[in-house]
């Protein structure tokens, strides 16, 4: 397997467990994974307002964002 459709899986699978985790529909699910692909799942993060998603997505998301920081910034200081 190569490294884009590596990274395709990839980005499919963390869209799924997004998906799954905050109960989002299809279509919440497949812009998300636009966007992983898109931007990456970083910039993703980053950058949550240009996705156009609905309110409670994204409040769901900027959740999601700062836990992701909090382990980052753990992870940093060891």
């Amino acid at each position: 397997m190569n490294l884009e459709a590596l990274r395709e899986l990839e980005y499919r699978k963390c869209a799924d467990l997004l998906a799954e985790l905050l109960d989002l529909d299809g279509d919440a699910k497949e812009k998300i994974q636009k966007c992983f692909q898109r931007m990456g799942i970083r910039n993703f993060f980053r950058h949550l307002e240009s996705a156009d998603l609905a309110p409670e997505t994204s409040g769901k998301l900027r959740s999601i964002q700062a836990l992701i920081e909090i382990l980052d910034n753990k992870r940093g200081r060891i």
